[in-house]
């Protein structure tokens, strides 16, 4: 299979980057939206470093109560109300219901690999602006001047 270079590039978008936010749109899917009280701050050291983050208790069904720590560094007061979203399945999976408690560690995840791939794909050296991709052959993937 021959590809001209944008084909290539979107190509590894797709299959690096892509399943990053898949994945969360099935979490999201699969989730259900409650609301959370804050009980404390709860404080983790290790080493130097110092975490602090509030724990969230929030009630499934009226009669389980599940407790989980929200994102590091948030500001919210004892007895807060929160919203929630957790899995229907496992509520102990559970995340503030904000952007930034949903989408922040995805948005990073994929960052990163679209980072590398935007790099790769400005250089000119790496892969050359006029040139094909061929994929199948030996070797797997060969870059050939564009004809």
């Amino acid at each position: 299979m021959q590809l001209n270079r944008i084909q290539f590039f979107f190509l590894l978008i797709v299959l690096f980057v892509l399943p990053f936010f898949v994945y969360k749109f099935i979490w999201i899917s699969g989730s259900a939206a409650t609301n959370g009280v804050m009980c404390f701050m709860g404080k983790q050291q290790n080493g130097q470093f110092v975490k602090t983050y509030p724990v969230i208790k929030f009630t499934t069904t009226g009669r389980d109560t599940v407790f989980f720590n929200g994102t590091d560094e948030t500001l919210l007061r004892r007895g807060d109300s929160i919203p929630v979203r957790y899995q229907k399945t496992n509520p102990a999976d559970a995340r503030i219901n904000d952007f930034t408690g949903i989408w922040l560690d995805t948005i990073i995840y994929g960052a990163v690999p679209l980072l590398f791939l935007l790099i790769i794909f400005l250089h000119r050296d790496i892969v050359p602006w006029q040139s094909n991709v061929v994929i199948g052959k030996r070797p797997f993937i060969s870059i050939v001047p564009f004809d």
